[in-house]
C-alpha cells in the first residue's frame, strides 16, 4: 500500500513538471499591459497578442491601431518564442516566464521587457 501511495505521488509530481515545461503555459490570449525599457515603464492601453496553439497568433497595438498576424515557434530548452510576423519589422525573439497569472516577454536583441496578463475570453 505505501509502495502505491508513492508511485502515485511521484506520478503526480513527473505529471506537474512536465506541465511546466510544455508551451501549453502561454498559448491564450495576453492583454500587454507594460513595456519597461532601460528601467522606465509604459503603460499601454488596448494592447494584446492572441498566441494559438496552432503555431499561429494575432495581435493589436491600440496605439498604432494597428493589428498583425503571423507564425510563432517556440524552443523549449530556451525557452524562447520567435515571433514571426508581417515584414521584417515583425519578426522578434523572446525569454518567456510566469508568475502566477503574468507572462513577461523579454527581448533576446535588447533591454526590453513585456508584461502581460491573461484576457479570460
Amino acid at each position: 500500500m505505501k509502495q502505491r501511495i508513492r508511485n502515485l505521488i511521484l506520478l503526480i509530481f513527473i505529471g506537474f513538471s512536465a506541465c511546466k515545461k510544455s508551451p501549453e503555459y502561454f498559448i491564450g490570449k495576453w492583454q500587454i499591459l507594460n513595456i519597461v525599457e532601460n528601467d522606465k515603464s509604459t503603460d499601454l492601453i488596448e494592447n494584446w497578442m492572441h498566441l494559438k496553439s496552432n503555431g499561429t497568433f494575432d495581435s493589436y497595438d491600440g496605439t498604432l491601431k494597428k493589428g498583425e498576424s503571423g507564425k510563432w515557434t517556440y524552443k523549449l530548452e530556451e525557452k524562447t518564442i520567435l515571433i514571426d510576423g508581417e515584414g521584417n519589422e515583425g519578426d522578434s525573439q523572446w525569454i518567456l516566464s510566469t508568475s502566477n497569472d503574468t507572462l513577461f516577454f523579454h527581448s533576446t536583441s535588447s533591454n526590453l521587457y513585456l508584461i502581460a496578463k491573461k484576457i479570460n475570453d
